[in-house]
């Protein structure tokens, strides 16, 4: 299945897609097994947060966590973006500025607690159980800003050489 097959597919399974939310700022983690972003939004989505016991409460929050691997996912897609993609994955702090006020949508994927979940983008299939109910956001579309277009181009002299 293509990504756009897959969204059709999640969104008939009840996950909820919202469109237009602009991104204004992007933390980077290395994480063990991946890079992690998270991404301040302007607007609140549905999420979970901990409480003070250290259980998870459905709340609003404007702060959702991707992959560096699934926003390069994404900019394949995109021709102004394509060709950074890889060089973006390995050099994720860039993704702080080049998405800077992007308009994004997202596909927020509910899972219960204990429930397997696989990711339906990857290749892998491998499950993973979560010990907490969660909702897993997947960023489905980018539109880069003027400001994250420029950096691009900017980007782009660079790894040609020119000064």
């Amino acid at each position: 299945m293509n990504n756009k097959e897959i969204v059709n597919e999640m969104l008939k399974n009840g996950a909820k897609q919202i469109a237009n939310i602009t991104v204004k700022n992007v933390t980077v983690k290395q994480m063990d097994a991946y890079t992690r972003l998270g991404l301040s939004l302007d607007t609140e989505v549905d999420g979970y947060r901990a409480d003070e016991n250290g259980e998870y409460q459905e709340a609003k929050t404007n702060i959702i966590f991707v992959s560096s691997f699934a926003i390069a996912s994404v900019l394949k897609d995109d021709d102004n973006a394509a060709f950074a993609a890889n060089h973006l994955v390995n050099n994720p702090d860039a993704l702080g500025i080049i998405l800077s006020r992007a308009k994004i949508t997202i596909v927020q994927q509910t899972v219960a607690a204990d429930e397997e979940y696989v990711n339906p983008f990857a290749t892998s299939g491998e499950a993973t159980v979560f010990g907490h109910a969660t909702i897993i956001n997947h960023v489905v579309d980018i539109k880069l800003s003027d400001f994250g277009l420029k950096k691009l181009d900017r980007l782009a002299d660079l790894m040609l050489g020119f000064q």
